[in-house]
């Protein structure tokens, strides 16, 4: 809740990535992010860990697998953004693959497809990360009708996986892209996260933690 990611596009560049933090209530100015998350090319949607520290995002690049795909880039202990890392084949197809999103247990990602078994335009598809070997899943189709034979991207589940939201220009609603809300947010496993809330004190005080 104390970072804030947004997208610009100028004539100059296909669109880049910047950074927002919070401090106290006033929001930092947006600083384009580093050199190994943007490029001249287009990079837009992304999604950071829970932890802070694991930055999925697309990219239209070169060297993907084609079009726009998902890549990776960890935090180094300087707070700089290391090399960015394609996922791969078991994520990345031919067509465009793009609108990441990680589920706060860091092993469920769900992201939009052109490609796999797509029933018309972007579908949405999630996947798991085997933590043996920190491979990925063959993507899962998350079928009708949270897709539809229309574009349907963006996919966030809720930490509790009762509440999915995406968006869909599909037919009946109020124009271009819409919102959309389903219950439960999840196919298959319902992801498990434990959470724990609290304040940080030091001496008795609140402390910035």
């Amino acid at each position: 809740g104390q970072v804030l990611f947004s997208f610009r596009s100028t004539p100059e560049d296909g669109g880049d990535i910047f950074m927002s933090k919070l401090d106290g209530n006033s929001w930092s100015k947006p600083e384009r992010m580093g050199s190994n998350i943007n490029t001249k090319f287009w990079e837009g949607s992304c999604s950071l860990s829970s932890d802070g520290r694991t930055l999925y995002f697309a990219s239209e690049r070169p060297g993907g697998f084609g079009g726009r795909d998902i890549y990776f880039s960890r935090k180094d202990k300087d707070g700089t953004w290391g090399p960015a890392h394609n996922l791969g084949a078991n994520i990345n197809s031919p067509l465009n693959d793009d609108a990441p999103f990680i589920h706060p247990d860091g092993v469920t990602l769900f992201f939009s497809s052109e490609g796999w078994n797509s029933m018309g335009g972007y579908d949405i598809f999630y996947s798991n990360l085997n933590l043996e070997d920190s491979s990925w899943n063959r993507p899962v189709n998350m079928g009708y009708p949270i897709n539809s034979p229309a574009d349907d991207r963006y996919y966030v589940l809720s930490a509790d996986g009762t509440r999915g939201y995406f968006s869909s220009d599909r037919k009946g609603g109020y124009g271009q892209q819409d919102l959309y809300i389903v219950t439960p947010g999840y196919r298959g496993s319902r992801p498990v996260l434990a959470l724990t809330i609290g304040v940080v004190t030091l001496d008795e005080k609140p402390a910035k933690a």
